[in-house]
């Protein structure tokens, strides 16, 4: 998990069903007591200023799916 700013957070794999499919991608996930709270509304993507961390972002993308996955739909909207 990365902290900021008393948020904590991480990158996990969100299983989702849109327009009747299975869809599977990585959201940030906020978290309190370790707990997660609520969900980034859209996945996001690998990013960085420079290619050294668009490479430390990949690992967290790839930490992600050693985590259990969440449910879309366990979060409310107002969580989003």
């Amino acid at each position: 998990m990365r902290e900021t700013s008393n948020m904590t957070w991480s990158y996990r794999v969100v299983h989702r069903v849109a327009n009747g499919a299975d869809v599977y991608a990585i959201h940030e996930a906020y978290y309190e007591d370790d707990k997660p709270i609520s969900l980034t509304e859209e996945a996001v993507n690998p990013q960085g200023e420079t290619l050294d961390e668009l490479k430390d972002d990949f690992a967290y993308y790839l930490s992600a799916l050693e985590e259990p996955m969440l449910e879309f739909s366990d979060f409310d909207k107002s969580a989003r």
